[in-house]
């Protein structure tokens, strides 16, 4: 049986949250079908089969992003749940799998939880490993999500603002 190449880029990003617990900030991002409502890129995110929050469940998430080269593009994803938190596909991906998390502090707990429930103030982080992107360089798209999950800070503080 012939086995699958070694995905060839690898990535992190965090964000520092300062209002906003890791519980908080956890209960927005652990939602698989409202990433609508923290990522502003994205227009349109809905359940397409499954138990929403469970593996297998299947969400259809859809926007306008910048690309390399500043132009705009139409995204689109058909995205399954694998576990509690990393999905499969994205962006022309052959083969993507991502990890939010967000903890109080300087760490971050991606599994499940969102940290302890200190007085605010999180980090939250995003990793991948996948297989490069056709016309993007590593680094536009680690740029990429570096300002999606910058704009995922924003929206939640925003959320959470009293």
């Amino acid at each position: 049986m012939e086995q699958e190449p070694k995905l060839e880029w690898e990535g992190m990003t965090t964000a520092t949250l300062t209002n906003t617990t890791a519980d908080q900030a956890w209960s927005l991002m652990k939602n698989f079908t409202g990433l609508d409502t923290i990522l502003p890129t994205v227009q349109t995110c809905y359940k397409v089969e499954g138990v929403d929050g469970e593996p297998g469940c299947v969400r259809y998430a859809a926007g306008k992003v910048t690309g390399p080269g500043g132009e705009e593009l139409f995204v689109w994803a058909k995205e399954r749940l694998i576990e509690t938190d990393p999905v499969t596909g994205f962006i022309g991906f052959r083969r993507y799998f991502g990890r939010l998390g967000a903890k109080e502090g300087g760490g971050v707990d991606g599994g499940g939880g969102g940290g302890g429930g200190g007085g605010g103030g999180c980090v939250i982080e995003w990793s991948y490993v996948a297989d490069p992107i056709e016309g993007w360089t590593k680094e536009e798209f680690d740029g990429f999500l570096r300002g999606g999950l910058e704009a995922m800070a924003r929206r939640i503080e925003e959320i959470f603002k009293g």
